[in-house]
């Protein structure tokens, strides 16, 4: 029973980031933002609503277990995005015909990176801090974001190429309406909740069963259900020659996990990463420095992505090797 919820919450989180990413692009196609600023900003928030709402709903939910269900949710998803995100990204790269290296804006990598790690950073050494204190810690996230999204809007561009037609009208010819945008966004959203509650159960049910740290099971399993189906949004935007828009998604949505997430988890939780969360968060920070110092000219062959990949798949055999209870 465990493994059919564990499958359907999969389905409906896959089907409902499809449904509100697609809405997201089209929010920005209308808008006329700058691929940087779509990337960075509206499909970031499309990668990264799945995983906030598991945050959320296991929070709310208060069921034993929820408070490392939802810290591993925060420390897991920027850990898988960097990570499996930057390989898959380079694999991409090296299938693509012709030009293999990635090719995007140097500010842009400067900035979405620099972000994460800033605010990462903070969040992660913050776990040092009584709760006060961590509040403020919370606070200052947010306002880092604020600060972050306005710089990422002033970057506007030309209305562009038109993505893919919106779901709730393919047949339609032409821009879709605003409404139907809208209500596309609201519908992948509840979805998306329905599906984050149910993911939490299953994880829940999962831990008790097998005798499992609930932390170290939320920081592998919860990323597959809500980063994997928008990350692979980034490999066809690589294929289709967006390098920004492949970026955006991956660093921007990592910034993101970083202030919103971060200030969710040192604000509402208790804030107790164990051994397993700290080492799945000093694998996540090494990963955005080596990108960081990878694209630093804004390049980069595909190959070198793949050296991303190592620290998440390490930490997964570390767990194997040790039936799950690194933490």
């Amino acid at each position: 029973m465990t493994a059919l919820l564990f499958v359907g919450a999969l389905l409906l989180i896959a089907v409902a980031s499809e449904l509100f990413t697609n809405a997201v692009e089209w929010a920005g196609h209308l808008l006329h933002l700058g691929a940087g600023a779509t990337g960075s900003l509206l499909a970031a928030l499309g990668t990264a609503l799945p995983e906030t709402m598991v945050v959320i709903v296991a929070l709310v939910g208060g069921a034993t277990g929820s408070n490392q269900i939802a810290t591993g949710a925060v420390l897991g998803s920027s850990f898988l995005l960097l990570t499996l995100g930057g390989a898959l990204t380079g694999v991409a790269l090296l299938t693509r015909r012709g030009n293999r290296r990635l090719q995007v804006e140097p500010a842009q990598v400067r900035r979405d990176l620099g972000v994460f790690l800033s605010a990462f950073g903070c969040a992660v050494a913050s776990t040092l801090l009584s709760r006060p204190e961590r509040v403020v810690v919370g606070i200052l996230l947010l306002l880092l974001y604020a600060g972050y999204a306005r710089a990422a809007l002033g970057e506007r561009g030309g209305p562009g190429e038109a993505p893919e037609p919106l779901h709730f009208v393919r047949w339609r010819s032409g821009p879709p309406p605003v409404v139907v945008v809208v209500v596309q966004l609201l519908a992948g959203a509840i979805l998306l909740t329905v599906g984050s509650g149910l993911f939490v159960d299953a994880i829940h049910s999962a831990a008790t069963s097998l005798g499992l740290n609930p932390l170290v099971l939320a920081v592998i399993a919860v990323p597959f259900a809500t980063e994997l189906p928008e990350t692979l949004n980034s490999v066809l935007w690589i294929r289709s020659g967006d390098d920004g828009l492949a970026l955006g998604n991956v660093a921007g949505a990592a910034a993101f996990q970083a202030c919103i997430l971060g200030f969710l988890g040192v604000t509402f939780t208790t804030w107790d990463l164990g051994a397993a969360g700290l080492i799945s968060a000093g694998c996540a920070f090494a990963t955005g420095l080596y990108l960081l110092g990878l694209l630093r000219d804004g390049r980069a062959h595909g190959g070198w992505l793949l050296v991303a990949a190592l620290p998440w798949l390490g930490f997964v055999v570390a767990e194997l090797a040790l039936g799950g209870r690194l933490g």
